[in-house]
């Protein structure tokens, strides 16, 4: 390694700097190298920094300062402890430059100033470096300004933050994100490979650790990957989900096509068109039966697609058909308004009308022929006689003032004549059902037997 860091023996503004870019937070010097500890991240695998550009570069020309002093004293006089600071300083300002990126265009001769004044300061100390040191002389280069200007996103790290894998959630779907991003971004596997410490999570990172000497590349990661965390019998067991996978109530064609697509791509043997074609006949609403009976064969998805395609926009259609608008005083072309014709409406009103009529008039012959007094409409007010007294063995005794207002109010009050009082109905009424007279209150006698009232009725 060329540029390496001991942590330790940094002050509190680099090691804090160095512990918040790898996710850690704030605190005292103890609290950060313990932090650091913990984290354990090689700074060559960190390749872009969560600070904006000026930020980093004031803290870089300060860093400067503090290395260019400790130079100075280490030209007056040499000193083994303080040389070795020195030099865990400029490494730690050479990661630091070279994690500045996107330098914009008022930032880049300052950029280049302080790459120029670390190269520099990194030569006097490989002069100042005792014979005897097991450093590694010839590690040492040249940082170029050209070489820290990167051209890509800034969210870089944070991004593939996403792409956790732990080992417990399907192997192949973390695959196919991880080439999608790559893809995206535009970055080579070689990069991603150096973020797999960051990327793999509990059982996955623990499997990576006891693995990364066999890993030349992500290519060869994918493979073990698939190897080691997919399950033997997982063909077998994905192409019964896909069987099983039936098109959603409210999950239209297309999208249904391209989730089965996504399923047939994760099997390792890949089906052939014609069992997909098959398995999708099979699967699909049976809403389309009607118009796909009607189409000639289907020999391919395409086909199918655009047949249901086109079934779900007539449906659409009709869905959103309605009634032409009536017309309004705001109506510009009254005279092309739709005007609804009403050529039986007075068939069916006549017709009704006869009907009801003739349902009266059967009504009303009936209960003159069973009650040879009735008039169509029972007379709750009409009085009764004084020149004769009622039965008090066998009659209801009911108050004039109880009566008077039963007769006031029975067409929308509770009124029940078996007990001649307005507190309940007969359809509710609790008394024993025995023949009373409704009009006369007379009991063991209905009131088409009942000679009193029918006599009274007769002479009147």
């Amino acid at each position: 390694m060329a540029y390496p860091i001991k942590y330790l023996s940094l002050q509190k503004a680099e090691l804090e700097y160095e512990v918040i870019l790898r996710g850690g937070s704030t605190g005292s010097v103890q609290e950060l190298r313990s932090q650091i500890i913990k984290l354990g991240i090689p700074p060559e695998d960190i390749l872009e920094s969560h600070l904006e550009p000026a930020v980093d570069l004031d803290a870089v020309k300060d860093s400067l300062a503090k290395s260019q002093t400790m130079l100075t004293s280490l030209k007056s006089k040499f000193d083994k402890t303080l040389f070795l600071r020195t030099e865990n300083l400029l490494h730690h300002i050479y990661h630091r430059l070279r994690r500045i990126t996107n330098v914009g265009a008022t930032l880049v001769d300052q950029h280049k100033n302080y790459c120029t004044s670390f190269n520099n300061q990194y030569k006097e100390i490989t002069t100042l470096r005792p014979a005897s040191s097991t450093s590694n002389t010839n590690a040492v280069s040249v940082l170029e300004p050209e070489a820290t200007v990167v051209h890509c996103d800034r969210n870089l790290t944070s991004d593939l933050a996403k792409l956790k894998y732990s080992g417990k959630a399907c192997v192949f779907s973390f695959i196919q994100r991880v080439e999608e991003f790559v893809e995206a971004r535009n970055i080579s596997k070689e990069r991603i490979l150096k973020f797999a410490y960051e990327i793999f999570t509990e059982d996955a990172l623990h499997w990576f650790r006891c693995n990364k000497e066999a890993f030349q590349s992500w290519d060869d990661v994918v493979v073990l990957l698939k190897k080691d965390f997919s399950p033997r019998d997982y063909d077998y067991r994905l192409t019964n989900e896909i069987k099983s996978r039936t098109q959603g109530e409210q999950e239209n064609i297309s999208i249904y096509l391209s989730i089965m697509h996504g399923m047939f791509a994760r099997l390792v043997k890949p089906l052939s068109e014609d069992e997909k074609l098959e398995i999708i006949l099979h699967n699909i609403r049976p809403c389309y039966a009607s118009t796909l009976a009607a189409s000639p064969e289907i020999k391919d998805l395409k086909t199918l697609k655009n047949l249901c395609s086109n079934y779900e926009d007539i449906q659409s259609r009709l869905s959103l058909f309605h009634e032409p608008p009536r017309v309004t005083s705001e109506t510009l072309a009254p005279d092309f308004a739709y005007t609804k014709h009403h050529k039986n409406n007075n068939y069916y009103t006549n017709k009704n009308y006869q009907s009801t009529n003739t349902n009266e008039r059967q009504k009303n012959y009936y209960n003159q022929n069973k009650y040879p007094n009735y008039s169509g409409s029972y007379n709750y007010n009409k009085p009764k006689p004084t020149d004769e007294k009622p039965n008090t063995t066998n009659a209801v005794q009911a108050s004039p003032s109880s009566s008077t207002k039963v007769s006031a109010t029975y067409g929308s009050r509770k009124y029940c004549p078996r007990c001649r009082t307005d507190t309940h109905s007969l359809k509710e009424c609790k008394q024993p059902h025995f023949p009373i007279c409704f009009k006369c209150g007379q009991k063991g006698v209905r009131y088409p037997e009942c000679k009193s009232c029918n006599s009274k009725d007769t002479k009147n």
